[in-house]
C-alpha cells in the first residue's frame, strides 16, 4: 500500500450504483478489514431515506459516512480518517472523479457495478458500461497513474481497463 493511502486511511475506491449492498457488505468490507464505508454522492448525502437505508446495510462494527464529494475530499485531506481503514463507494464515476479533481489520492478505481447508463456506451465488463463523458474521466485518472479495474465480487478475476478506455 502506498504511503499516501496509509496516511489518508483509504484502502480502496469503488464505483457501484447500488452503493452498499450484500456483496459490498459481505465480501469487500471484510476482505479489506475496513472500519468505515464512505459513500460519496451528492444526492445520497441529501436524502434521509437513502442514508437510513445505507445504515441498515453496513456490517456491525463498521462506521458509515454519506457525504457529498466536496465534504468527503475536505475530510480526507484534513486527515479525519488517517487512523481508519476506509472503503470509498461512489454511486457514479463522477463522484470519485470529483475526489480526484479535489486532490484526494488513491491507487485505483474499481468499477464494480456501473449499469445505469443508457444510449451509446462502452462495455468494459459484464457489470460496467460507461458513456463517453465517463470514459474521458476514467482516461484522465488512468493517465494520472490511477489503475482502473472492473471486478464485481472479490473472488472474480480483476480486469484492468487500460487500453480499452482508448476505444
Amino acid at each position: 500500500m502506498n504511503e499516501y493511502l496509509q496516511s489518508s486511511g483509504i484502502v480502496d475506491v469503488r464505483v457501484d450504483d447500488r452503493m452498499v449492498h450484500g456483496i459490498v457488505a459481505t465480501m469487500w468490507i471484510p476482505e479489506n478489514h475496513c472500519t468505515r464505508i464512505m459513500v460519496v454522492n451528492e444526492d445520497a448525502s441529501n436524502n434521509q431515506v437513502i442514508r437510513s437505508t445505507l445504515k441498515m446495510s453496513v456490517p456491525a462494527g463498521v462506521s458509515l459516512s454519506v457525504l457529498a464529494p466536496e465534504k468527503a475530499a475536505g475530510n480526507i485531506k484534513n486527515g479525519n480518517y488517517a487512523d481508519q481503514r476506509v472503503f470509498i463507494v461512489g454511486r457514479e464515476i463522477q463522484d470519485v472523479y470529483a475526489l480526484y479533481k479535489a486532490g484526494v489520492q488513491f491507487a485505483r478505481v474499481n468499477l464494480g457495478n456501473v449499469t445505469q447508463n443508457t444510449g451509446e456506451t462502452l462495455i468494459l465488463d459484464k457489470t460496467a458500461r460507461v458513456n463517453a463523458e465517463e470514459q474521458a474521466m476514467l482516461r484522465e485518472m488512468r493517465d494520472a497513474g490511477i489503475q482502473i479495474t472492473c471486478q464485481f465480487r472479490t473472488d472474480d478475476p480483476v480486469k484492468v481497463c487500460k487500453d480499452v478506455l482508448d476505444s
